[in-house]
């Protein structure tokens, strides 16, 4: 899991990860991977992965250009429903950093420049998308 960080103590960020970050993430605690990546994305089997490593499996896929308050909703509701510690992960890790961002930021009534704040701290500079800039900019300010 080099490639991944701890956030706080519910939540790891990174790319997709590979059936030996599966395990690991295990061993850490983590019982929940939630997947923002396309059905159409190549990647190894996350949820067969994470099935054979002992844990739950959330797909929310997300389009970089289709971004919608849904999607942040529909992980709030998987934050509800299912148990963490969490594996947060797309292609690259910048959508779910974009996400995890909002997510907190919206529970904690964030500005814009305090998400973008926290997702540089994540590793992510949400500036450097205009999608997620202006995504950002509308779940704050909207």
């Amino acid at each position: 899991m080099h490639q991944f960080k701890q956030i706080d103590e519910n939540f790891y960020l990174g790319p997709q990860p590979t059936g030996e970050d599966l395990k690991q993430a295990k061993q850490r605690g983590v019982k929940t991977v939630i997947d923002f990546r396309l059905p159409n994305e190549p990647a190894a089997e996350t949820e067969s992965l994470a099935a054979s490593s002992g844990l739950d499996y959330v797909n929310i896929p997300v389009n970089k250009t289709c971004l919608s308050i849904d999607q942040l909703d529909e992980l709030d509701r998987a934050m509800q429903e299912q148990q963490g510690p969490f594996l947060i992960h797309c292609a690259s890790g910048a959508r779910a950093a974009l996400l995890l961002s909002l997510y907190k930021g919206r529970a904690q009534h964030w500005t814009a420049e305090r998400t973008f704040e926290e997702a540089r701290k994540m590793g992510f500079d949400l500036h450097g998308s205009p999608e997620f800039s202006s995504f950002v900019r509308t779940v704050t300010e909207g």
